[in-house]
């Protein structure tokens, strides 16, 4: 059983701090009283990235930056097993771009191989198999 992602919440209003101790406790989350000891910081609701289910795991990752739309429909077809030339083809463009889209995703998850990006997409929720 995973560890539930620790959470320290940086709101503004007492409201929107409210909402986002709703939406961790929602989630499984734990929250954390001290920024050093999260995984994840949230900040007013309206700034959250859309496209980050959930915050990095208690295993050192580092905080997830949002990834676009295409970077998750990579991240997906990367999950299926396949390779830069079949990513290229079944999104109709070029396996340059393939592999300009796996730096930034290997990026923003703080991966540094496929198998490492897959396997945080799929637990932080970017991606399903």
């Amino acid at each position: 059983m995973q560890t539930p992602p620790r959470v320290f919440v940086s709101a503004a209003t007492v409201e929107d701090r409210r909402r986002l101790h709703e939406h961790v406790r929602q989630a499984g989350w734990r929250l954390v009283d001290r920024v050093d000891d999260a995984d994840l910081v949230l900040g007013p609701a309206a700034e959250w990235p859309a496209s980050t289910a959930a915050p990095a795991g208690d295993d050192g990752d580092p905080p997830v930056e949002s990834l676009t739309a295409r970077e998750r429909e990579v991240l997906a077809l990367l999950a299926d097993g396949v390779g830069n030339r079949e990513i290229a083809q079944a999104l109709g463009i070029s396996e340059h771009t393939v592999k300009f889209h796996l730096g930034a995703i290997f990026g923003k998850l703080g991966a540094s191989t496929r198998t490492e990006a897959v396997r945080r997409g799929l637990r932080l929720g970017l991606v399903h198999l």
